[in-house]
């Protein structure tokens, strides 16, 4: 299998996560055409990448669908660590703390910090506290609520990693230096996620190469 991924991508960066920690032979690689052109469009019909193309040429697009298709392979085949817990209950947690990642941290605060690092929009620093402090207190309620540290780390917890490291790369610009510091769970969350290896290296090649790209998109202005 081929993941085809963006090294600066917080949802290629929760894919490669779950292929490190339960390892999977999937094969990294950079997209095989130009972004943005008809072609690319033509060859991953939602435009966007990650993408996962298995050995008969069928591919799974959508990170979250990804990792869920990994997880259920992984366990068919009887290898690698469970990231989704068997239980009905916990597993509808996990999906609600991978939704809260995406449709809620990371729309109404990681977009709108990242529109204003780069000049895209200009927002308020203010508004930006506001919408970033409320976005973490629902994530604050979430995690209070699952039972972290105690319980294993799952599919939610690998969607949400990436994107909190981003809104902490980000946050200084809202002149927010430590945005977790007033949230117990998250701040302990946090720690444990940055204690596990592959969650911590593949999050520093995340940063440096959103680094990379945000330099060269300088260098363009």
């Amino acid at each position: 299998m081929k993941l085809y991924s963006l090294p600066h991508s917080p949802y290629s960066a929760r894919v490669r996560i779950q292929i490190a920690l339960q390892g999977l032979p999937v094969e990294v690689l950079p997209p095989p055409i130009p972004l943005r052109t008809a072609e690319f469009y033509q060859h991953f019909p939602l435009g966007k990448l990650p993408v996962l193309e298995l050995e008969d040429g069928n591919q799974v697009a959508e990170s979250w669908a990804i990792m869920e298709y990994l997880e259920e392979l992984s366990a068919g085949a009887g290898s690698g660590a469970a990231l989704m817990p068997a239980n009905p209950l916990d597993r509808a947690r996990v999906r609600a703390l991978g939704r809260y990642a995406d449709l809620h941290l990371a729309v109404n605060a990681l977009f709108p910090l990242f529109r204003a690092v780069t000049g895209a929009a200009e927002i308020e620093p203010g508004s930006l506290r506001d919408s970033l402090a409320a976005e973490l207190r629902k994530g604050e309620r979430l995690l209070a609520e699952d039972g972290t540290p105690e319980r294993p780390m799952h599919l939610g917890d690998i969607a949400l990693a990436p994107t909190i490291a981003y809104v902490l790369e980000l946050a200084p610009a809202a002149g927010l230096d430590a945005p977790l510091a007033e949230f117990g769970h998250f701040s302990t969350w946090w720690s444990r996620m940055q204690g596990i290896p592959a969650v911590a290296e593949t999050l520093q090649d995340m940063r440096q190469a959103y680094i990379a790209f945000a330099e060269r998109m300088a260098s363009k202005a």
